[in-house]
């Protein structure tokens, strides 16, 4: 089975969104629940459910905008400047889920 390029770029951003979560337990010892997250995206961005790559990316632009302020407040931590990173690693996947023409194409295939 051959993956289009829509797909293959939401497997990317779904697998950043499943990897972030464990990395941060890992280093920074917050918790796995976020992992449910990336995996329900997983599975709903491979089968390109319809409209999934807006609801996602609203939601990935809403947290990454509410911690923003919080993170630059706090800049001088080394903590606070990897959630810094991560949150604008998160916007600009939202910007690709919600504008690039093959993830938006991928996400109207199915019914």
């Amino acid at each position: 089975m051959t993956l289009n390029k829509g797909q293959k770029i939401c497997i990317g951003i779904s697998l950043y969104l499943i990897l972030k979560p464990v990395c941060s337990s890992l280093f920074l010892g917050g918790s796995l629940a976020p992992l449910v997250i990336g995996i329900a995206a997983l599975l709903l961005l491979y089968f390109g459910v319809r409209h999934s790559n807006t609801v996602i990316a609203v939601l990935l632009m809403l947290v990454a905008c509410a911690c923003l302020p919080d993170n630059i407040r706090n800049l001088g931590f080394n903590r606070y400047l990897i959630y810094l990173l991560e949150g604008i690693a998160d916007m600009l996947c939202a910007v690709v889920l919600a504008f690039q023409p093959d993830v938006r194409k991928h996400c109207k295939l199915s019914n």
